[in-house]
C-alpha cells in the first residue's frame, strides 16, 4: 500500500499540470512565460528565432522571436493580459504596427505582439511575438520607448 501514496502523488501533480489552463501548451524556454496552444485565439509557429546579447541600454537581453500564424492583435492582448498576471502593459504604434508589450515590475520580462501594417485602431493579424529577458531590469519609460522604438536611456 506504501508504494500506492507516491504514484497517487504523481497522479495527482500530472492531473493539476495539465488543468493549468486548456489553451497553454507549454512554456517559452528563456522566460518561462506561457505560451498559447491551436485552441487559443492566437497561433504562434512552434520554433522560435533566437536573438541572443541584444542591447537595450546599459543593459543586455536574449529575445525569442515567433512568427504569427493566426489571431488578431485584440484576440493576443485579451489572451495575454489573462495568462501574465501581475504584468503591467503598454500600447503604441512603431513602423506603421500595433505594438504591445507586456512587463514584469522588475522590467527583466517581456513579451512583445507586434501586429501587421494597419492605422491606428485598426485590429491587424499577428505578425510575431517576442519573449525576452533583460538583465538588469529597465524602466518603464524604456519599455514603452522600445514598444515604439524610440528608446530614451537614462
Amino acid at each position: 500500500m506504501k508504494s500506492a501514496i507516491p504514484l497517487l502523488g504523481l497522479l495527482a501533480t500530472v492531473v493539476g499540470a495539465s488543468a493549468m489552463s486548456a489553451d497553454v501548451v507549454g512554456l517559452d524556454p528563456l522566460t518561462k512565460l506561457p505560451l498559447p496552444t491551436a485552441g487559443a485565439p492566437l497561433v504562434l509557429y512552434d520554433n522560435p528565432n533566437k536573438m541572443d546579447d541584444v542591447p537595450v541600454c546599459k543593459s543586455h537581453s536574449a529575445m525569442n522571436l515567433y512568427t504569427g500564424r493566426s489571431g488578431t492583435v485584440s484576440a493576443a492582448v485579451t489572451w495575454y493580459a489573462k495568462h501574465l498576471s501581475g504584468f503591467k502593459h503598454v500600447h503604441g504604434i512603431g513602423s506603421g504596427r500595433s505594438q504591445d508589450t507586456f512587463y514584469n515590475a522588475a522590467g527583466t520580462l517581456i513579451v512583445g505582439i507586434t501586429g501587421d501594417p494597419g492605422q491606428e485602431g485598426q485590429d491587424t493579424k499577428v505578425h510575431s511575438v517576442i519573449y525576452g529577458t533583460i538583465q538588469p531590469g529597465v524602466s518603464d519609460k524604456v519599455i514603452e520607448g522600445m514598444n515604439i522604438q524610440k528608446v530614451v536611456c537614462p
